[in-house]
């Protein structure tokens, strides 16, 4: 039996004596076909994992990891579990020992001395449904995604009939616009949904029976409300399948563009229009209170009037500047009013072409800042100092960052040296050296190990004064989730930890990632001498912030010395009670900080601790240190 499949089929064989190996592939050997061999238990685990196989051929025997343990092994692994296996036996066993075999996830028994045409049978047979099952879930995959596709799309999608209107398919996305569900609308006209004058626009259209059909909507949702909808339909056989885009936002446009008009009319800035003889064709109201000229007064006056003579030759130019089509943003120069007030104002022009003569006007408006101008030396000054204030700030950040880094590399090379020559002797003299000299060797090696995660600590706590800080929406109940999981799987304690209510807010989801373990383990190092130790975590809501708290009942500390908690290198207890380097505390207090809350603790001795930090409800700018 062929395989119905152009892929390769993949083969993995399985035996702890290689000329077994060879004449199973000889026997299998065939066009689409590659072989992967292993003599080991552990090395057809490696390959399975590495390589997509599509059938393994197993031999029951082996030294060190026997056959039944390697497929239970691959049975439970997500990757592996559905890879169809044949056991090979060297001798025939009786039915405990078949069922046996099955139970560990074998599909088939081959017996040796092989039966050549019964081990092709079984192979090709189970080689082709396992090859036809992955292509099936690969077409349902695709199925799938369309489907996903189709139903997440933002545009209307669907089918009707041609002659009555009646909607036959649709996608979600006639629920998000029309509020009409799919069940709801199968059946439905789309006459029914549209005003009257597109019900009658529609039986022209269906009239002409165009193979290619465009057209806009207005229709109403199941609240009423008024939908635009701009709909492209393609006749074929009967049926109308169409895809329909929401134009909502553009008719309200239009409808925005109708009032800019009267708004620029009514601006306090002001706007007006000449043509390109320098008449004044337009004037609105914030141009009658800054020039003093009603807009009956204005439509006789032409440009040059407004100009100062020292600055006829510049708006000339200006003008000449903007009929040929560019356009002038934000130039600072100067106006005459009513009263021959000279003003400074700052001006902005784009030219008007009139689609039916093509004759270009300019547009201009024009904003007064003579009180402006009035402080702008005490603006330029203020900004001098600020410029050499960031400049100043610039540098001290480099010679931080420079002075981090070099002592991170003067810290960590005699470390290393230490490191290198007590492994160098321990390797060397170890059976030499009584018990003792192994302690001072293990605590020398502790210690270094010690110094290299405070230097790791301290280059955190450098860079966070760096970190700019996003404030996005931080979904808290899954972040403590995932900071309990991973806390769980690498780390070993007995703590009870209870997870009440957490409230979302805003902020930086690594740099709260971080808070949070360091205050869950921080927790669960401290209450560990309990006999039984209890974690709780939750939040509460304030005015205008959200309060979180870890407490545990652990050792406690004494509130006459809760200001040093979150400072670097402020330890309440000895490195013999409890390991750590005394920053931990001192970068949740620097990332709350900057995330705008407060942080702060409670605790009694022998009874506990709870440390709270709080961060705002709304989403500040983001910032940075």
């Amino acid at each position: 039996m062929e395989v119905l499949t152009n892929r390769t089929a993949a083969i993995l064989l399985v035996d702890d004596r290689p000329e077994n190996i060879l004449v199973m592939e000889e026997l299998l050997a065939k066009d689409g076909r590659v072989f992967f061999k292993a003599n080991t238990g552990n090395e057809a685990l490696k390959i399975a994992l590495q390589h997509e196989i599509d059938l393994i051929i197993l031999d029951v025997q082996m030294p060190g990891m026997d056959g039944f343990e390697v497929a239970n092994i691959l049975k439970s692994k997500k990757q592996t579990r559905d890879i169809p296996i044949i056991f090979a036996s060297a001798e025939k066993k009786g039915s405990n020992f078949m069922i046996k075999g099955l139970e560990e996830g074998a599909v088939d028994y081959l017996y040796k001395p092989l039966d050549r045409a019964v081990t092709r049978a079984k192979v090709d047979v189970l080689l082709t449904l396992y090859l036809q099952k992955k292509e099936l879930i690969e077409k349902n995959n695709i199925l799938e995604k369309s489907a996903l596709l189709i139903n997440n799309c933002v545009d209307i999608i669907g089918i009707m009939d041609a002659a009555t209107f009646n909607i036959e398919e649709v996608n979600y996305a006639f629920t998000n616009l029309l509020e009409y569900t799919p069940d709801e609308l199968l059946g439905t006209s789309l006459l029914s949904l549209v005003s009257e004058e597109d019900q009658h626009r529609l039986r022209q259209l269906q009239t002409q029976n165009d193979e290619r059909i465009l057209f806009e909507t207005k229709s109403y949702s199941k609240s009423q409300k008024p939908v635009w909808l701009q709909w492209n339909v393609a006749n074929k056989k009967g049926k109308w399948f169409f895809n329909a885009r929401n134009i909502t936002a553009i008719k309200e446009s239009e409808k925005i563009r109708n009032h800019l008009a009267t708004i620029v009319k009514q601006s306090r800035d002001a706007t007006y229009i000449h043509n390109s003889n320098g008449d004044i064709l337009s004037w609105n109201e914030g141009a009658q209170q800054m020039y003093g000229y009603s807009e009956a007064e204005a439509l006789t006056l032409k440009i040059w009037e407004l100009v100062p003579s020292d600055l006829q030759h510049e708006s000339e130019e200006l003008m000449h500047y903007v009929l040929n089509g560019e356009k002038i943003e934000s130039r600072e120069t100067k106006r005459i009013t009513k009263s021959r007030n000279i003003l400074d104002v700052l001006l902005s022009s784009s030219p008007i072409i009139d689609t039916t003569s093509g004759e270009v006007s300019v547009a201009i408006t024009e904003r007064d800042i003579t009180n402006e101008k009035l402080t702008g030396e005490q603006i330029r000054q203020l900004t001098i100092r600020l410029q050499n204030n960031i400049v100043q700030l610039e540098a001290a950040n480099q010679e931080l960052e420079s002075f981090s880094y070099s002592v991170s590399h003067d810290l960590r090379a005699p470390l290393r040296a230490v490191s290198g020559y007590t492994n160098i002797l321990e390797e060397s003299y170890i059976q030499n050296l009584d018990d003792e000299a192994r302690t001072i060797f293990n605590t020398i090696q502790k210690n270094v190990k010690k110094m290299g995660q405070l230097i790791d600590d301290l280059l955190d706590f450098s860079r966070l004064g760096r970190k700019e800080v996003p404030k996005l929406s931080v979904n808290m109940v899954q972040l403590v989730e995932r900071v309990i999981a991973d806390i769980n799987h690498n780390t070993t304690h007995s703590a009870t930890i209870r997870l009440g209510a957490l409230h979302s807010s805003y902020g930086d989801h690594a740099l709260l990632t971080q808070v949070w373990i360091n205050l869950i383990t921080n927790a669960i190092k401290y209450s560990g001498k309990a006999e039984s130790p209890e974690i709780e975590i939750g939040s509460t809501k304030g005015d205008h912030e959200t309060i979180y708290f870890v407490k545990d009942n652990g050792v406690g500390f004494d509130m006459r010395y809760v200001d040093k908690l979150f400072g670097v290198f402020q330890r309440l207890h000895s490195v013999r009670e409890f390991e750590g380097t005394g920053i931990g505390l001192a970068i949740i207090k620097r990332i709350i900080t900057k995330h705008g809350g407060n942080v702060w603790a409670e605790g009694e001795v022998n009874k506990g601790a709870s440390f709270y930090f709080s961060l705002p409800d709304k989403a500040p700018a983001t910032s940075s240190w």
